[in-house]
């Protein structure tokens, strides 16, 4: 196969009807995820970016790539791992996070929520049996990715949601109506509280393929398998669709939904009784601590 940018026949991979070599792929992968931080000023001089680690490709690609990033920006970078205790799964990656930040030079904080709440997501989840344990793990990981990182100064946080991931919330979200979560899925949700970080999607543009083979040729260290409750999303065969049938669609879709605006009402924050940070609930006590403290 021959790659279609430099035209010799060492393709090794195909992207959207297309073959790419290794090296104009990853050219081509970086110059994608540098056009959406300068076109929506995603990292800026003098920021201070904490990276929300997974164990994955995504994450790992983001952090990655930030770290070459930082040779054009001067800003600060350091990641962070919330260790949900997983059996069999998240102290592989943890592990697959050490040696990704040993590799790169960078600065790995590690949020054990055993420490902070005495109890592993399996133990939160039994006491909460009305909600999926991934909504659980969802509501654990927003709370310590918005507090941790700001209680040590980080302007921004960085998370590793991919084009695959924001197509599928984008069309589920406007089946059920729910138009302002469908607001906040941009490449950057700026802070709108003192207590709220910036949130910011560098490979909102990038694929779950793309990711991969970035990690790859990279040689990063991640882990391949699924959390072992993780279920296949029903929306991904729809996402899936669209390149199968028309190339590039999926990316041109993803393209429309940033520069869609709902005009959804900013909801009204209160600090938390019990710990103080934001809540929007009635009864003044926020979703992590209801979890935690209501059982």
């Amino acid at each position: 196969m021959k790659c279609y940018i430099c035209r010799r026949e060492e393709a090794v991979v195909r992207i959207e009807g297309k073959n790419y070599c290794k090296d104009c792929f990853l050219k081509l992968y970086e110059k994608r995820v540098e056009k959406v931080i300068k076109k929506w000023k995603l990292i800026e001089n003098g920021d201070r970016v904490m990276v929300a680690l997974s164990g994955g490709k995504d994450s790992a690609s983001m952090l990655y790539f930030l770290n070459k990033y930082k040779k054009a920006v001067d800003f600060e970078l350091e990641a962070m791992f919330i260790h949900l205790w997983i059996p069999e799964y998240s102290d592989l990656a943890l592990e697959k996070s050490k040696e990704l930040t040993k590799m790169l030079g960078i600065k790995l904080h590690i949020v054990d929520i055993k420490k902070g709440t005495g109890k592993t997501l399996i133990e939160i989840a039994r006491s909460n049996r009305r909600r999926a344990i991934c909504s659980i793990c969802g509501i654990v990981k927003r709370y310590y990715m918005n507090k941790h990182p700001r209680e040590r100064g980080f302007n921004k946080i960085a998370t590793g949601h991919n084009m695959d991931d924001i197509l599928e919330f984008f069309i589920k979200n406007f089946i059920d109506r729910n138009f302002e979560w469908n607001d906040k899925l941009k490449p950057i949700v700026p802070s709108t509280h003192p207590k709220l970080l910036t949130k910011i999607r560098p490979l909102y543009e990038c694929s779950n393929v793309e990711n991969y083979y970035y990690a790859k040729f990279n040689l990063l260290p991640f882990i391949e398998s699924k959390c072992p409750f993780s279920k296949i999303s029903k929306w991904k065969n729809i996402v899936e669709c669209f390149d199968t049938n028309i190339p590039g669609s999926k990316r041109q879709f993803t393209r429309t939904i940033e520069e869609l605006n709902f005009s959804v009402k900013e909801p009204e924050y209160k600090q938390c009784k019990i710990c103080g940070e934001l809540t929007t609930s009635k009864n003044g006590i926020c979703s992590f601590c209801k979890l935690i403290h209501e059982n």
